[in-house]
């Protein structure tokens, strides 16, 4: 089998169609074609359903694409780990992360991998925990960010820290940091949550399952941006943590209160896949998460308690 053909068939099927694939791989249309077809006889299946305006997968070609893209990545990852032994660590990774974490980590992230590991090209990932756990598994994305307990996961998973879910209303609300809101009173709000089984809607689920109240969900919004968007407008109040509204926050467009009885609190977590040694640049980028996470909370931007020791991330390896 062709380890170059089945790349390229990745990348037809991901422009769908192969002038499109053989513009973005500066390769000749004809010659792509060919390999195309030439899989196609070695599979012994069609693979692709040619049409007027380019190809669609047929169901083959869909199976064929969900199980090669994991094992490709992990493949060229292995040779630029070798290619790359002598020299800085560098490489491709792909780093999930749910919004409410991307809003306060992904731009201080970046900064890190351009100071620290200019060779490493970084593609952050949004998404909810379940389509991040579905990436994850299917070798989509390298590592990715995850709510905890760790040991709820089918993954390698190592555990980071443990934050606060509050109570945010709009800017005439009541809510104040100081007042702590029981969940028998906010059982009478109108929320604004993610669906289901999206992370957070899991969380506060599971925290008014605990209080044994009802809770009334308004809305349904998997936009974190939207959520905070319809509290502000006065549609909602919803369950953040600060980390997530603390720009808002200061500008005075939301409010926020805590959460008692019970109290209710998110862990997050480091997964990446099991069974699989890391490569030197996700090692190298586990670091430089631990040292951004560690650094925010130190510097009051990140309100949460650490679950690791940041002394032994102090320093990147391997280089």
């Amino acid at each position: 089998m062709d380890f170059k053909r089945l790349v390229n068939f990745v990348r037809v099927a991901e422009a769908g169609s192969v002038s499109r694939a053989a513009d973005r791989m500066r390769i000749a249309q004809p010659a792509l074609s060919r390999q195309m077809q030439l899989l196609e006889e070695e599979m012994g299946v069609r693979l692709f359903e040619r049409h007027r305006r380019g190809m669609a997968l047929t169901e083959a070609g869909e199976e064929l694409r969900t199980r090669l893209t994991g094992p490709l990545r992990q493949i060229e990852q292995v040779f630029e780990d070798v290619r790359t032994l002598s020299r800085a660590v560098g490489g491709n990774i792909a780093f999930g992360m749910p919004p409410t974490t991307s809003y306060v980590l992904a731009g201080p992230l970046a900064r890190s991998v351009v100071a620290h590991a200019p060779n490493v090209s970084l593609r952050v990932v949004e998404g909810y925990g379940a389509h991040l756990i579905d990436w994850l598994q299917r070798g989509e994305i390298d590592a990715a960010l995850l709510y905890g307990p760790a040991s709820d996961l089918q993954l390698k998973a190592e555990e980071l820290l443990v934050e606060e879910i509050m109570l945010v209303g709009p800017p005439d609300s009541d809510l104040r940091p100081e007042t702590p809101v029981s969940f028998a009173e906010l059982s009478k709000l109108p929320l604004v949550l993610p669906s289901h089984p999206h992370g957070l809607r899991i969380v506060v689920d599971n925290a008014a399952a605990r209080a044994r109240v009802p809770i009334d969900v308004r809305f349904q919004a998997d936009s974190f941006l939207l959520m905070k968007e319809l509290v502000e407008s006065g549609l909602g109040y919803t369950c953040l943590p600060l980390s997530a509204f603390s720009r808002e926050a200061e500008a005075g467009r939301l409010r926020h209160a805590t959460l008692e009885n019970p109290r209710v609190t998110r862990q997050l977590v480091l997964a990446t896949q099991p069974g699989n040694a890391a490569t030197r640049a996700t090692s190298v980028l586990g670091t430089l998460v631990r040292q951004e996470i560690a650094a925010l909370v130190a510097a009051g931007r990140w309100k949460a308690h650490l679950m690791y020791d940041p002394a032994d991330y102090a320093t990147l390896s391997p280089r």
